[in-house]
């Protein structure tokens, strides 16, 4: 019997990770749905085909929660991740003046350190399944050129979009996509 492979998506329960649920879940995959969001990961499962998915609550601000969210869906996966598709992030508009500290904080956070932590907490589960194994970030455009009103997000998303060759050596494949 051939093990199906398994991807692991943060910002499972909207948006473009809910998209990507989906067509990896038509394809024959199983998929781990992370988010903060429990509603939001009921939604996106109930638009999956029965048993291709499980769904862990995770805040990807806590480290720890990353690798507690890993082990349960590499369990509910047979033992094995192939892919983690660090998606999650929050946008946070405005010019930079305007926005508060706690505000920016938050983006940084979730937008910068989530995904830092995921490629962390991923890594050992990543190479245990290389080659072929991948580790995949998204970044906002913003983090490429400028956008009016969403100077705030530039920094995370830049450095998400340049950070995963330094993330991993020897072992999985990395990248950052924008969607734009």
């Amino acid at each position: 019997m051939v093990q199906r492979k398994a991807i692991f998506i943060t910002g499972g329960g909207s948006g473009i990770g809910r998209a990507v649920a989906q067509k990896f879940a038509a394809n024959g995959w199983f998929v781990g749905l992370a988010d903060i969001s429990e509603s939001g990961m009921k939604e996106t499962a109930a638009l999956l085909p029965a048993g291709a998915s499980s769904q862990h609550k995770l805040d990807v601000r806590d480290r720890a929660a990353w690798d507690a969210a890993l082990a349960a869906f590499a369990t509910a996966a047979g033992g094995k991740i192939d892919v983690v598709f660090n998606n999650a992030g929050i946008p946070l508009g405005g010019a930079l003046i305007e926005n508060k500290p706690e505000e920016i904080e938050r983006c940084l956070d979730i937008n910068l350190k989530g995904v830092l932590w995921g490629a962390q907490a991923a890594h050992p589960w990543l190479k245990a399944s290389a080659p072929g194994s991948c580790l995949l970030n998204t970044a906002s455009a913003a983090g490429i050129y400028g956008t009016p009103g969403a100077r705030s997000i530039r920094p995370p998303s830049s450095a998400c979009a340049r950070s995963p060759k330094a993330s991993t050596a020897n072992g999985p494949r990395t990248g950052s996509r924008s969607p734009a």
